[in-house]
């Protein structure tokens, strides 16, 4: 049997489908609208009230190497400290892993894609040919150095080490650390050959005679890998001679000597002073193999960084050298 419908049944259904329809495309609308405006507007409110805005009219970059890490996130932590003040954003930009590395090209090659305007660069002892850092208009990218100076690179200031200071300063730590009296190694090798090494070893060896109770010597190596062979030098001194203290003056150079150290089980009765600096050479200290390790003050370097950089992009000109702030580590936070 046929079963007939009144007209109005059809009406009433064409009704809520037309009503269904138009409440979807209303909540559509609704959240397009949320997506597109409201969280776009929510994150910049965010940004703006945690001082961290895409919207600043500066973008300074910080690069280095990975077994720098450390070292650059204090650096990164600094000059983003004081980036509100120069409506800067700062960026850290640094390889993931030690094989990603390469060279700094391709870490200037990114600043220059990002359109940079500055670069604060960490540059260590290994460096060489260091590249001219450009923008996408060809003109150089006001750069920074630290711990390195490169004088075949317009770099506009570089932050670095009183030599001299330094080396009465070891002196003096490694007086204190002897309590006056005992038998002390200098290691020295290629790479501790800078411009201002000579300055610095006649301040150290100096220092240290006028300390009568202490008796040093020099060990002169080819490299940093003489440290751990066979017939290291120093392996040979600590077995046939007495040895109290081993100073070491790159990071390179504290790491392998606290390594023969603890492979020779002398880790105990022969104490190390080192200027160096990243995670090896933290977790050597926390061992106590290292048992006092110099540094540059990274996080006031960033800020220091900033202040010339800004210099620079204001008047035209900054402080062509800027000594650093040495931080001094001792071995159970004594």
């Amino acid at each position: 049997m046929e079963v007939l419908h009144h007209p109005m049944e059809y009406t009433k259904k064409s009704f809520f489908k037309i009503a269904a329809s138009c409440l979807s495309v209303a909540v559509i609308l609704l959240f397009s609208a949320y997506i597109f405006y409201l969280v776009p507007y929510t994150n910049s409110m965010g940004d703006d009230s945690a001082g961290t805005g895409e919207n600043r009219h500066y973008h300074v970059i910080i690069i280095g190497k990975s077994n720098n890490k450390s070292v650059l996130q204090q650096i990164y932590e600094g000059a983003s400290s004081v980036g509100c003040d120069y409506d800067c954003v700062v960026e850290l930009h640094v390889p993931q892993f030690h094989a990603d590395d390469g060279s700094l090209q391709a870490q200037f090659d990114y600043a220059s894609m990002a359109n940079a305007d500055g670069i604060i660069a960490y540059i260590d002892e290994s460096e060489s040919n260091i590249p001219v850092p450009v923008n996408r208009q060809g003109k150089n990218i006001p750069l920074i150095t630290i711990a390195q100076y490169f004088p075949s690179i317009p770099q506009i200031s570089y932050i670095g080490i009183n030599y001299s200071e330094m080396g009465r300063l070891i002196a003096r730590e490694s007086n204190g650390c002897l309590q006056g009296s005992g038998s002390i190694v200098i290691i020295n090798t290629n790479s501790s050959i800078t411009p201002y090494y000579s300055t610095f070893m006649n301040s150290l060896t100096n220092t240290l005679s006028g300390y009568t109770g202490l008796n040093s010597l020099t060990l002169d190596l080819s490299s940093p890998k003489d440290i751990l062979s066979a017939k290291s030098p120093v392996r040979t001194h600590l077995l046939k001679n007495q040895c109290d203290l081993i100073i070491c003056l790159t990071t390179e150079d504290t790491i392998r000597t606290a390594q023969l150290l603890s492979d020779m089980h002398k880790n105990e009765a022969v104490r190390l002073i080192g200027f160096a600096e990243g995670d090896v050479a933290d977790l050597y200290l926390s061992k106590n193999v290292i048992t006092e390790m110099l540094s540059i003050d990274s996080q006031n370097i960033g800020k220091s960084a900033m202040k010339e950089l800004f210099e620079y992009l204001k008047n035209g000109y900054a402080n062509n050298y800027i000594t650093a702030d040495v931080r001094i580590t001792k071995a159970g936070g004594i």
